[in-house]
């Protein structure tokens, strides 16, 4: 508790000197003295509380986690129903190409093939082993690389690719080519 008295000492220094400067007393520019060593001795009491970032509660237990393969535990999707449908995902894939819509969401997805979103979700992440965000990038991916060579795009910045292949943020496309391709789109596109 003896930073809630360094706090109140700190407060009252403050105080006092916005007064004073109020008042005309002292100049105005010795007012950022005192607020500039109460930001840094802020700064320094959070970093101090190790209560915070280090200990985890008593009551934690790694089994409260519920693990991935029961998360569909009560689905009613067979083996072949789920290989029928993940079939049906990547025909529908190639062929219509939902992923370049940069407003695509698993239940609009989920729509277009005529499956319940959960089912879409449960197939993506057993069949495919990704979630939905990780599979529609993957896609993107492709498609921004097919671009990225493409002499018909040459003038184009990876900027108007990325937004071509389906995304709309840059940095969503720069992590997600970085982790699928190995490299940044911009070596990428020099070395193609």
């Amino acid at each position: 508790m003896k930073w809630i008295k360094e706090l109140l000492v700190f407060m009252s220094i403050i105080l006092v000197s916005w007064i004073l400067d109020n008042a005309g007393l002292i100049n105005g520019n010795l007012m950022s003295v005192p607020l500039l060593l109460f930001s840094y001795w802020l700064g320094y009491q959070t970093i101090n509380q190790k209560d915070i970032y280090y200990n985890v509660s008593a009551d934690f237990k790694m089994e409260t986690v519920i693990p991935e393969q029961s998360r569909y535990r009560n689905s009613k999707l067979t083996e072949a129903n789920k290989k029928a449908y993940a079939a049906k995902i990547e025909e529908f894939m190639s062929r219509e190409k939902p992923y370049l819509n940069n407003e695509l969401t698993l239940t609009s997805l989920a729509d277009k093939l005529d499956l319940k979103p959960i089912h879409l979700s449960q197939v993506l992440n057993e069949e495919f082993k990704e979630n939905f965000y990780a599979f529609i990038n993957r896609y993107r991916i492709v498609e921004s690389q097919r671009l990225l060579k493409d002499l018909r795009y040459h003038n184009y910045s990876i900027q108007a690719i990325a937004f071509e292949a389906g995304f709309n943020s840059m940095s969503t496309f720069n992590k997600a080519f970085k982790e699928i391709v190995g490299k940044s789109p911009s070596i990428y596109q020099k070395e193609s």
